[in-house]
């Protein structure tokens, strides 16, 4: 009988393994080069076909590199720094190439960087695509930037009647009326604020003011839509530590960093699952007891009561189906980020300008004078038993306004144009082809350009005080949209607008603060405190080295 050698399985694959692996591995690469190549000469078309076919003038543009050169010349000659927002960019294009950026928008192609895009800066040709015709959010919002944070579906990227759905649940909780109710809650939170002020300013210690602001809005946040105290301010919070270390895996544009790690995944399931375990309880609690809750009702809790009136089903009051806490686990986490990230910016940025304007500073706090009494330490009391007496600060509300036109968070909503779609430039009549191209609402520019606003650079609240359509500082119609306007407007701008008055009042007369940046930092367009963008952070801007300041106490 003949013997069979049997060898390992291992020394059979073994001498063939290796060029098999190699091999698949090269197709792989000729695959994403011919894929590569094929986009690139896509996207090069596009910009190529709107200046031949339309007869539109556009930057210099490379067929390799598209913008790019461009934009990396901008960078050098007006010293740009590398931390910089992106968002400026466009207001320094529009002093480079004036002849073009006063057709009211630009083609911008930043490809493989970023998305082909169309920036526009004329507030009426803006509303066409958001007022007058309000477009759908940009794809990749929902499908790649907040895809591993919500999944996409939450009030800012939801779109159609899901969209109106959530929208109508949580418009009364985001109401005026409603958010004056939370007041005496939210100045709990103020209070802490406050006495952390007074110890940082006995302590004469230099400290990135930021992180102070962050803490206090993402208390007051709390408040309004769990109606929880998270102490942000005085522990760390398991909840937002978690929610910032995903946010950091969040990304819009090209990140390698971002795109090929590897753990990424892993580390998206964890976060959302410890924030899910983090919030349901609040939720749970309020589907239980919002009918027994008196008085004030927090925005999570109205929301409820409108799910419920809207079923008819009242059983669902202390059985809420899961599917539904899913989708408001999804929504409270837009709410928290967004409320507490933009908000805690704009505050130190209005700390900030009424220290570079006394003058200014004077007026506020003058205002609060003639509205709360001279004794600051009564304002607390005196609010709580009337919120309505934020409503008569005028002019607290104009430095609030003026402060987000010159540091605005956020650079501009960005839609989806759809097939056939055109901007119309209403003086000229000029028609520009949209379809293809991200839609990008560039209001950084637009708050800065002195066509709209008279000496468009400087810190004067006073243009929001003004009545008299021909007085040359009333702002035109459609140039302040901070929050954008029309149906997809910020649906928490009255939030925004309730705290910050209420922080100003029960703190501005009692503190102020000093800048204290290193004499290494350059400042840039007039200011050391520029907009940055964080790696580690959304792409909102932040206050540059998230100012250090010495508080001083005034009293």
């Amino acid at each position: 009988m003949s013997t069979i050698t049997m060898f390992p399985l291992s020394e059979l694959l073994a001498p063939n393994i290796v060029p098999l692996i190699l091999k698949g591995l090269g197709y792989l690469a000729l695959i994403g080069l011919v894929v590569f190549v094929y986009r690139l000469y896509r996207v090069r078309m596009m910009f190529r076909r709107v200046q031949k076919e339309h007869g539109i003038p556009i930057l210099p543009h490379s067929f390799l590199f598209g913008h790019l050169i461009t934009i990396a010349k901008l960078h050098i000659k007006y010293k740009i720094p590398r931390d910089a927002h992106g968002h400026w960019m466009f207001h320094q294009l529009k002093r480079e190439y004036p002849e073009i950026m006063n057709k009211g928008l630009i083609y911008m192609d930043p490809w493989p960087v970023g998305y082909p895009m169309i920036a526009v800066y004329h507030p009426d040709m803006m509303a066409q695509f958001t007022q007058e015709n309000s477009l759908r959010k940009f794809w990749a919002m929902p499908q790649v930037e907040f895809k591993p944070f919500t999944g996409g579906e939450d009030l800012v990227n939801i779109d159609g009647p899901e969209w109106k759905k959530a929208r109508s649940m949580f418009n009364p909780g985001f109401s005026a009326k409603n958010l004056l109710s939370l007041v005496p809650d939210m100045i709990e939170e103020v209070l802490v604020f406050r006495e952390r002020l007074r110890k940082t300013a006995a302590s004469g210690q230099v400290v990135k003011f930021e992180d102070y602001t962050t803490d206090i809005t993402v208390d007051i946040i709390g408040r309004a839509v769990l109606g929880a105290r998270l102490e942000t301010q005085t522990r760390p919070s398991r909840l937002m530590q978690t929610m910032k270390a995903q946010l950091s895996l969040v990304h819009l544009e090209l990140d390698l960093k971002k795109d090929l790690n590897p753990f990424a995944p892993l580390r998206n399931w964890i976060y959302n699952r410890i924030i899910k375990n983090e919030l349901v309880p609040y939720l749970y609690n309020t589907a239980q007891n919002y009918e027994k809750i008196e008085g004030p009702k927090t925005i999570v809790a109205l929301a409820l009561k409108e799910h419920v009136n809207e079923t008819q089903d009242y059983s669902a009051r202390g059985n809420i189906p899961p599917e539904f806490i899913d989708r408001v686990v999804k929504h409270t986490k837009i709410f928290m980020f967004a409320g507490h990230d933009t908000t805690a910016t704009i505050l130190a940025y209005i700390y900030y300008l009424l220290s570079k304007h006394p003058d200014k500073a004077a007026k506020l706090r003058a205002e609060h004078d003639a509205v709360l009494g001279t004794d600051s330490a009564a304002a607390a009391h005196l609010i709580r038993a009337d919120p309505t007496l934020l409503n008569k600060m005028p002019y607290t509300i104009a430095v609030l306004r003026e402060t987000l036109r010159l540091f605005p968070p956020v650079g501009g909503s960005i839609r989806q144009s759809p097939p056939g779609h055109f901007l119309t430039h209403p003086e000229t009549g000029d028609r520009y082809p949209t379809y293809g191209f991200m839609l990008h609402s560039s209001v950084t520019t637009l708050s800065r350009d002195p066509k709209y606003w008279p000496d468009a650079d400087s810190f004067i609240p006073e243009r929001f005080m003004v009545r008299d359509e021909n007085d040359p500082l009333y702002p035109v119609k459609n140039t302040w949209r901070p929050f954008e306007m029309g149906p997809r407007n910020c649906i928490g701008q009255e939030l925004v607008s309730v705290e910050v008055r209420l922080i100003l009042a029960l703190t501005v007369r009692e503190f102020e603060v000093e800048e204290a940046y290193s004499e290494n930092v350059e400042p840039w367009m007039g200011d050391k405190a520029y907009q940055i963008s964080n790696p580690e952070l959304v792409a909102t801007a932040h206050i540059k080295d998230g100012l250090p300041v010495r508080v001083k106490s005034r009293t």
